[in-house]
């Protein structure tokens, strides 16, 4: 606390020897922040910095400057003095900024001690969740066979050069190259100029192509055009281009001129009929088309709602009349609350993206997803790096394809790099099977049609959905040795049906696919819902207790009361009390605190005329904090007392 207002005080203080210029600097840097100007921003910020302002502001402003602009080790230099000021304005995303940062200069162990923090902090987010899955990340990347080898070509210069695809056999990408062309033909995100389409023509010699030139004066303009998808007849493209009106930026409220994806026509030989996709808007990004090979759905990246994160993946459909369908979400097992940005999507049907939010070697990785199964794995080393590895394009036919990076050795900003990749044959057996599932009644064995099974690993991911069929009848991809599932079933006029699933550790048994793996269902309403928090579902104010004691508070009675009412009237229903504690004292205290908690609890219900065999308590300690308050963090008493709560989950109905 001494050192945060000694911070406070020279800060104020310095500010009145500043010059009215110096206020109008640090001013002026706001400014180019707020309005996105990151490049002038820096500049600004590390000038006031120079001549010794300090304050936890200026230094997220220049962390989140250089992480936008894709400079994650000096990121990681400013994140380190915010974090060295000790600051109680430190909200959780700069923990997992801080960590991904911190992979660009290869310090894993520390990275992984601010995920760990994150996770306390944010426990229900998705990339908090993933990091936990895969706390061997890095042993699972570098394990990983080299299918993929990599090879400089000559298309690069100075400037960022990314997002290729191949049109006529040639290449075709973005590149901020100065043509010379434009006047003031600068972006102030990052000094340099403005992204155009070009084109380099192959020599049929690999690796080696013409000097690149302007891929179209018809769609190239005086804003941003990148991310080209063609139709195989070559005559429809679809591109990435800023929102803009004659020429101009078209700008929202915050100042930003969002992307927008058009669709061209080739007409005697020029580009032409450039044409807004409907499902564009003024007020959300959309970019980075990609042509399913039947070229009958579209993907592309979105911040449109319903969004995860900065960006997420969606697919369209083009429906036989030329109009669209209306986009849908990819869901929240490939997107996060972070980037995933880029798709690609395969002959095969398989989907590679770029993201920040999957536990990755740093910046961007590019990723895959199964089409058979559905599971998503980094595709590893070469192609990933510390630094921005994204907008990949292959062919799965010639074994061969592009992509973009930022890592050293390149020529400039970003570099588009070929690459030969060896062939995966069909997974073995003892990898992936599948097993048949029923749904029956309960009561009649009677087999229910066309309900819907989700299935979940165990740290709550939703994997895939599979819809039975007439007979009540599904087959479900499952991955050995020893992987855990959760199959919740829904069928209409039934309560939710929850089963799980342990695979064995040794090889499959080639008799699994004919194992009639049941889930039975009862009627019912859905109220009482497999893995549901009765604090939601009967709307009960939190359960709170006071600092160091397991003692119920008074005003607790009626909302446990409600939780009685509920198991009287679902007599068959089994519920969990989950006690938690804030991050005072010790970890191991905390623990044995919240556990006593959770009996004190149970004891109550149990007192009230529940069956013991019904409810049972577990203490999480400060495990699974609900905000900051961490360990070390300052927080009021206000907000250490919304750690000390308990929660209650259906776990049988």
């Amino acid at each position: 606390m001494k050192k945060t207002l000694y911070n406070y005080l020279f800060c104020f203080f310095g500010m009145l020897t500043f010059s009215y210029a110096q206020e109008g600097k640090l001013k002026k840097a706001e400014e180019n922040f707020n309005n996105h100007s990151y490049a002038l921003a820096i500049k600004s910020y590390e000038e006031l910095i120079a001549k010794g302002y300090t304050s936890d502001v200026i230094y997220k402003n220049l962390g989140d400057a250089n992480f936008n602009n894709g400079d994650y080790v000096k990121a990681a230099e400013w994140y380190e003095k915010l974090f060295a000021l000790k600051s109680d304005a430190i909200g959780a995303e700069y923990y997992f900024r801080y960590a991904q940062s911190l992979k660009s200069t290869e310090a894993y162990k520390k990275s992984d001690t601010y995920m760990r923090k994150f996770q306390k902090m944010k426990a229900t987010d998705s990339r908090a969740q993933k990091f936990s899955e895969n706390s061997d990340y890095l042993e699972q990347i570098r394990s990983k066979t080299k299918r993929f080898t990599l090879k400089k070509i000559s298309v690069n210069s100075k400037n960022s050069e990314f997002a290729p695809s191949v049109y006529q056999g040639n290449l075709v990408f973005a590149s901020a190259r100065d043509t010379g062309l434009l006047v003031n033909n600068i972006h102030k995100w990052t000094n340099s100029a403005y992204l155009n389409l070009y084109q380099a023509d192959s020599t049929n010699e690999e690796g080696t192509f013409k000097t690149p030139e302007v891929f179209s004066k018809t769609l190239n303009s005086k804003t941003h055009e990148s991310s080209t998808a063609f139709t195989k007849e070559g005559t429809t493209v679809y591109f990435t281009r800023n929102n803009s009106k004659d020429g101009n930026f078209v700008e929202d409220e915050a100042g930003l001129s969002r992307l927008k994806i058009y669709s061209a026509t080739l007409e005697n030989g020029i580009w032409g009929s450039v044409t807004e996709l409907p499902f564009n808007s003024n007020e959300y990004s959309t970019a980075h088309p990609s042509l399913s090979a039947d070229e009958k759905t579209l993907y592309f990246a979105s911040d449109m709602s319903p969004s995860f994160g900065a960006s997420d993946i969606f697919k369209v459909t083009l429906n036989e009349d030329g109009t669209f369908g209306t986009p849908e979400n990819l869901g929240n097992t490939i997107n996060t609350e972070a980037r995933e940005t880029f798709p690609f999507i395969a002959e095969s049907g398989d989907l590679y993206f770029s993201s920040d939010g999957h536990p990755g070697l740093g910046g961007l990785d590019v990723y895959t997803v199964s089409a058979k199964t559905g599971a998503i794995s980094n595709v590893g080393v070469p192609i990933n790096s510390k630094e921005d590895d994204f907008s990949i394009i292959l062919n799965e036919e010639k074994l061969n394809g592009y992509f973009a990076s930022n890592r050293a050795g390149g020529m400039g900003d970003d570099d588009i790099y070929a690459f030969s990749f060896e062939k995966i044959e069909e997974e073995p057996e003892e990898i992936v099977s599948k097993i048949n599932g029923s749904i029956i009644d309960k009561v009649t064995g009677e087999q229910l049609p066309y309900g819907k099974v989700t299935v979940y690993d165990y740290a709550n991911n939703n994997l895939f959905e599979i819809n039975a069929d007439a007979k009540g009848e599904f087959f479900s991809p499952i991955e050995f040795p020893s992987k855990k599932y959760r199959f919740v079933a829904e069928v209409e006029g039934y309560n939710d049906e929850t089963v799980y699933l342990i695979t064995p550790m040794d090889t499959v048994d080639e008799t699994l696919e004919e194992l009639k793996f049941i889930i039975p269902m009862e009627k019912g309403d859905k109220s009482s819902v497999i893995g549901a928090d009765l604090v939601e579902i009967l709307k009960l104010k939190t359960i709170f207790f006071n600092t160091n004691s397991s003692y119920l508070n008074p005003d607790a009675y009626p909302e446990l009361d409600k939780v009685v009412a509920y198991m009287e009237a679902h007599p068959k229903a089994r519920v969990e009390v989950g006690s938690h504690s804030d991050s005072r004292d010790s970890d191991r205290y905390n623990l044995w605190l919240s556990d006593r908690r959770a009996k004190s609890t149970v004891s109550y219900i149990i007192s009230m005329g529940i069956s013991e065999s019904r409810i049972t308590g577990t203490g999480y300690g400060e495990t699974l904090l609900v905000n900051k308050c961490d360990n070390d963090v300052p927080c009021t008493e206000e907000e250490h007392a919304l750690n000390r709560r308990s929660e209650f989950i259906v776990f049988q109905n």
